[in-house]
């Protein structure tokens, strides 16, 4: 048997155009004689090597075969006949082996570095700028004025966002994909359908009021206060929180009442929950006086680690579960100005009392409805695998909270008919449809009223940690992340033909890292790669299998959030560090040009068995404490391997230059100890990546606040148990 001669058609990474034949159904197939040799079992000439084809590829095109032969002459080819020649077509990303003839099949894949590992479409890696604006918004000019625009407004915030309203030239905007008006039409739809859906099904939900006393067993209960250090780091105060306790804090991070304080001024507050705050989730209202926060809290002792030396809870006393729902009041509006926090604390409202299991999940339904007297519907996952929607109706003024406790909910979603398959994660497509990952690996549409299961797709064969729609401008986009494979873009209009993945497989175990960014027009998730990383991703939703870095954060990533109204994410770490950065300005940063993140604040905590004071005395009636810094500079937004990478490229350089000259030994020995410490603080930057910090110093969720008057208030929960709601909008 002869040797094989040649790797078949290579996948051209030039787009090439498609031309339609007019006659292609009257065209008749010819099957050419094949009266010379088999191509695929020639011998292989003398000093022929097979080269990688990135080499080959020369300002876009490739050599032809007899190019690639090394050592020998060209080998003539027969021309063809300029009558029987076709017209030229797109062969696809998928053909890698030309066929000889009608019968002949190609291998399936012949080269898998192309086929199944590298993105082949019409936008390119180093595609940037106007290149990278056309590909993903164009062509319609339209839409690439709006991405212009966009980038333009925010052009000088590098960092943060504006506290301006949409009338100004460089406030927040609803989304400018949508047409005018689409959010008073989705709130009158939604109305029309409560309405109905109250007539139909009145008592659907049944819920009874509990006494302060039977509805605070079901609150999870904090073993003691935690002693919070805030303020500047030269000058912090000490401040004592007990669960469900409250402080308004200035721009400084100290109490607004605080006679240290050197500006008066509340721009946000901060409250002990009691509890790990697993998720948050705003109330989308349309009115302006209040905000309010629903809070997902289990006990510490639910994540106690092996071994430990605190209380554990029995399987049997962990059906309880609650959702604590928190009232905040803005401040006087400034002219020209978003509205500020007032120094009213805040006030627990209600909590929502069940016996279905620790609450995992929660999201509000995004169309505002408190025209019918609601906070809105509020989606919850808990611990026995269901997914399940209640009412949350609005409270009155009350000195005391409202404990309710929930019989049956408004909808009970899950495959009962399938074993052992649980609801894993959930996103709201509209105000009547929800989308839910489960744990086969599927997902499912589901309409809420009248209780139906539309769709079941299969995107993944392992447990779906994550999972997000593109509501508003494209709602039916759902992105999904298992816990072992690739991340999904499927369309639910069709999903039995559009679907997508990022083509490298990656394993995930950390929820709350997938977002839609909805000026962006895509999603934010931590960077989809086979090895351990720190770095958040933007995937648009046109080309969602190519993910362009945005911002990485010193250790390993825990939550991120994207900001409905502007551009900027928030992301928060293990390491208790929240970092802040304009995503879009990073999307399209120009060479040369500086980009900053910033770190918003730093937690730290630590329990009481870590204090090691000799009076335990002292330490009664306190679970542990807490430091918050805050107050710090700018940085480079960059990968710290990508700066180390510079610094030794311009280490180089440097060295070329001491060759040609001779003098200024004393200049040279300052230039040679500047770079040897920037060489040491990057090399201490990669190394926190692996740094184990206290379980509880981690942020667990971070959610910007969606409604357009207060979209530059941000939601971080730690897992000590506090949250600190910001006022993060500059001027």
């Amino acid at each position: 048997m002869r040797l094989r001669s040649t790797r078949g058609v290579r996948k051209r990474y030039v787009e090439e155009p498609i031309v339609f034949d007019d006659d292609d159904d009257e065209e008749t197939i010819t099957v050419p004689e094949d009266k010379s040799k088999d191509d695929d079992f020639e011998a292989e000439p003398d000093g022929a090597q097979a080269e990688d084809d990135d080499d080959k590829e020369e300002d876009g095109e490739l050599m032809s075969e007899d190019e690639e032969v090394s050592g020998s002459a060209k080998v003539p080819q027969p021309q063809e006949d300029p009558s029987q020649s076709k017209r030229q077509r797109n062969t696809g990303a998928g053909m890698i082996q030309s066929r000889k003839g009608f019968h002949d099949i190609p291998h399936y894949p012949l080269e898998t570095r192309i086929v199944t590992r590298v993105y082949a479409g019409p936008l390119r890696r180093y595609a940037r700028y106007s290149a990278l604006r056309d590909a993903m918004y164009g062509p319609e000019y339209e839409r690439i004025k709006v991405i212009w625009d966009l980038e333009i407004r925010w052009s000088e915030f590098p960092v943060l966002p504006p506290r301006f309203p949409p009338e100004d030239q460089q406030g927040v905007i609803p989304s400018p994909w949508l047409p005018r008006g689409f959010e008073r039409g989705q709130e009158k739809r939604a109305l029309a359908w409560y309405d109905d859906f109250q007539v139909s099904a009145p008592e659907i939900q049944q819920s009874r009021v509990l006494s302060p006393d039977d509805g605070r067993r079901f609150v999870p209960q904090a073993e003691g206060d935690i002693i919070t250090l805030v303020g500047p780091w030269n000058r912090q105060k000490e401040v004592r929180l007990s669960q469900g306790g409250s402080v308004s804090v200035s721009p400084t991070g100290l109490p607004v009442n605080h006679p240290d304080a050197p500006n008066k001024t509340p721009n946000g507050w901060m409250l002990d929950t009691g509890g790990i705050p697993l998720a948050v989730s705003w109330a989308p209202l349309s009115r302006q006086d209040i905000q309010v926060l629903a809070v997902a809290t289990v006990p510490f002792s639910d994540q106690q680690p092996a071994g430990g030396d605190g209380p554990r809870e029995d399987a049997t006393d962990k059906t309880a579960g609650c959702v604590q729902l928190w009232e905040f009041i803005p401040g006087e509006r400034r002219q020209g100005q978003l509205p500020s926090p007032s120094a009213q604390l805040p006030r627990l409202l209600s909590v929502k009392c069940f016996n279905w299991g620790r609450p995992k999940r929660l999201q509000f339904c995004p169309v505002a409805l408190d025209s019918s007297g609601l906070y809105g519907l509020l989606a919850l996952l808990t611990d026995d695998g269901t997914a399940r929607v209640i009412d949350t109706k609005v409270v009155e003024n009350e000195d005391t909270p409202l404990y309710e406790w929930i019989e049956t909910p408004v909808v009970a979603l899950v495959l009962a008919e399938d074993y052992n398959v649980t609801v894993t994660c959930l996103t709201w497509v509209n105000m009547n449809r929800i989308a839910l990952g489960h744990s086969d690996g599927s997902i499912t549409l589901w309409s809420i009223y009248p209780r139906q299961l539309l769709q079941r797709v299969g995107a993944h064969t392992t447990y779906v940690i994550d999972i997000c729609s593109a509501y508003p401008s494209n709602p039916y986009l759902v992105a999904s992340i298992p816990v072992g494979g690739c991340a999904t873009l499927t369309d639910l209009s069709q999903p039995s033909s559009e679907m997508t993945y990022f083509p490298v497989p990656a394993i995930s175990f950390q929820p709350n890292l997938l977002c839609w960014n909805e000026p962006m027009q895509g999603f934010m998730a931590l960077y989809p790669s086979s090895t351990p990383n720190t770095t958040i991703a933007f995937l648009h939703h046109r080309y969602f299998c190519q993910a362009r870095s945005i911002t990485t954060g010193p250790n390993t990533l825990t939550c991120v959030s994207a900001g409905a109204t502007h551009p900027f994410i928030l992301v928060g770490c293990a390491d208790g560090s929240v970092f802040g950065c304009n995503a879009l300005q990073k999307l399209f940063k120009q060479k040369g040009e500086p980009l900053r993140k910033l770190k918003v604040f730093e937690h730290e905590y630590r329990p009481t068995d870590s204090f090691k004071q000799p009076n335990a005395a002292g330490m009664s009636g306190l679970r542990g404490a807490a430091r918050i810094l805050q107050g710090f500079l700018p940085e480079e937004n960059d990968d710290p391997r990508t700066e180390k990478r510079k610094e030794m490229d311009r280490k180089k350089r440097e060295a070329k230059k001491k060759k040609k000259k001779a003098g200024k030994r004393k200049s040279r020995a300052g230039d040679e100890a500047e770079t040897e410490d920037r060489e040491a603080e990057l090399d201490e930057k990669l190394a926190s990546r692996v740094v184990i910090h206290e379980p509880l110093t981690r942020l667990t969720t971070i959610q910007w606040n969606p409604n357009v008057q207060f979209s530059c208030w941000a939601a971080c929960a730690m897992a000590s148990g506090l949250i600190k709601v910001m006022d993060l909008g500059v001027e």
